[in-house]
């Protein structure tokens, strides 16, 4: 078989899933790898605490417009926290060159539909692309999408969050530490994220350029990939 043909593992992820399947998928994945130690962040236990409270929260209402039921109860900033990440899904699929219309037909299109479920009438507000390498894109986007979460949070339900100050303080200063170069909380971040979108990925049906595209473009970002980087060391040789 041929290096550029997708093997029997390629086939089986990128079987068909419906989005409303692929979205209980992206809120289990949430729910659960915010119980993990790569995670957390040690320092910033307030904003864990509402992240693991938030996702706690998006997986039952996934879980309900998986089933056609109407939405269940939850927080305004779990309502940010999807609309944000509408946002970032578009600022990614940029910054990282795949096809856009593939891009937003798999990618962006659920996570729309999923946050105008959480709450409707909504628009998309617009996180700007980023320019540079993989790492520090990475870690722009996160940053840009925490500031909006903020912005939506505080418009959508100042009052209900007062209760939430010190987790928003805390995004505040985490805004700030992902974007210090060569930062402890940055490069701790960065290796959480990492193992988080390859794992969130994976089910979705993209053409199999497109998903060796992704998975070369995260491996850039990865300061432990070495079989990626000694690979491609080679072919440049």
């Amino acid at each position: 078989m041929s290096k550029n043909e997708p093997g029997a593992a390629d086939k089986a992820m990128a079987q068909v899933r419906t989005p409303r399947e692929l979205i209980h998928y992206c809120c289990e994945t949430n729910a659960e790898y915010m119980r993990l130690p790569a995670g957390q962040l040690h320092n910033y236990r307030q904003i864990t605490a509402l992240y693991q409270r938030l996702a706690d929260q998006a997986l039952l209402c996934a879980g309900a417009w998986l089933r056609s039921k109407p939405c269940p109860d939850h927080e305004p900033a779990g309502s940010a926290f999807w609309w944000a990440a509408v946002a970032w899904a578009e600022a990614f699929g940029t910054s990282i060159g795949v096809d856009p219309v593939e891009w937003q037909e798999v990618f962006v299109l659920p996570h729309l539909d999923f946050a105008s479920y959480l709450r409707p009438g909504e628009r998309c507000e617009v996180i700007e692309p980023h320019a540079g390498q993989p790492a520090e894109v990475i870690m722009e986007l996160d940053a840009r999408w925490m500031r909006l979460v903020m912005k939506l949070t505080g418009k959508w339900g100042m009052w209900e969050h007062l209760k939430d100050l010190p987790a928003l303080r805390e995004a505040e200063r985490l805004e700030r530490e992902l974007r210090a170069p060569d930062g402890q909380t940055r490069d701790a971040y960065l290796r959480s994220d990492l193992k988080f979108f390859r794992e969130l990925f994976e089910p979705f049906p993209f053409k199999y350029q497109t998903r060796q595209q992704i998975k070369d473009w995260l491996a850039m970002a990865d300061p432990d990939d070495k079989e990626w980087r000694e690979a491609h060391d080679d072919l440049s040789g």
